[in-house]
């Protein structure tokens, strides 16, 4: 009996020992209309499904994650920008071309390459709440206060998706494989910068900004597994692939 007494107490000091990181994009808040003009929702065309960030480079591109446009027709995405709540719609465009890394590739854990093009089939004009962000040629390290943005869950667990653009702040770390996930050279990495917030990317964030300076320095690619926000997030390095883009432009 005592030894169950002692054993109780002991998970109890524990838990009470350990932070209490809390679950807010995580750890984000609400974006403001205009605050984040490149962010773009990619739906599939004809549908109000929200299933990919992106993120507007000039006014026909956008660039995202080459994992969800697998298979995808090159009319078949809808781009949406100048919103924060998933509910409106102030530009919609649909495309007319996908490129997809030609080098992209997945084997086994490692996801190399995982960047991709989607063209609007018509110009976008920029305004106050839609614009442009330039893509950074310089290699970014470790330690730099970023920042991410995205419509994904806001639950550590991966539950609903957030109906309202969340912003979060984050710094850049390094890359730590998982048994579901070995990073390459071409991955930044970021997330929470203290071990008693949970921030980072989850679900539908995938595709979205990592920006430094109001410039882009990543693409989200790549969550933890088993929970949002638990380990560093994993994001195409842009100046890995700003060559590649420039080529397109």
């Amino acid at each position: 009996m005592f030894r169950s007494l002692l054993v109780l107490f002991f998970a109890i000091a524990a838990c009470s020992a350990a932070p209490d990181r809390e679950s807010r994009i995580l750890g984000g808040r609400n974006a403001f209309l205009g605050e984040v003009p490149y962010q773009a929702s990619l739906r599939y065309w004809g549908s109000t499904f929200h299933f990919a960030g992106g993120v507007l480079i000039n006014t026909r591109y956008v660039v995202t994650g080459a994992f969800n446009l697998r298979g995808r027709a090159y009319n078949s995405i809808n781009i949406v920008l100048g919103i924060t709540s998933l509910d409106t719609g102030v530009v919609n465009r649909q495309s007319d071309y996908i490129v997809i890394h030609d080098q992209f590739a997945i084997e086994g854990n490692i996801v190399k390459n995982d960047i991709a093009l989607v063209r609007a089939l018509t110009a976008i004009t920029l305004s106050t709440t839609i614009n442009v962000i330039p893509l950074s040629s310089s290699f970014v390290r470790d330690g730099m206060n970023a920042q991410i943005s995205g419509w994904g869950a806001t639950d550590k667990d991966k539950g609903p998706d957030s109906n309202n653009l969340k912003i979060a702040n984050v710094v850049t770390g390094p890359c730590k494989d998982t048994e579901f996930m070995t990073f390459t050279p071409q991955h930044i990495c970021a997330g929470s910068a203290s071990n008693t917030t949970v921030v980072g990317i989850c679900t539908t964030d995938i595709g979205g900004p990592l920006s430094l300076y109001g410039q882009l320095i990543g693409i989200a690619n790549h969550h933890y597994y088993y929970g949002c926000g638990m380990t560093f997030d994993g994001f195409a390095r842009i100046s890995s692939y700003f060559v590649w883009i420039n080529q397109y432009m």
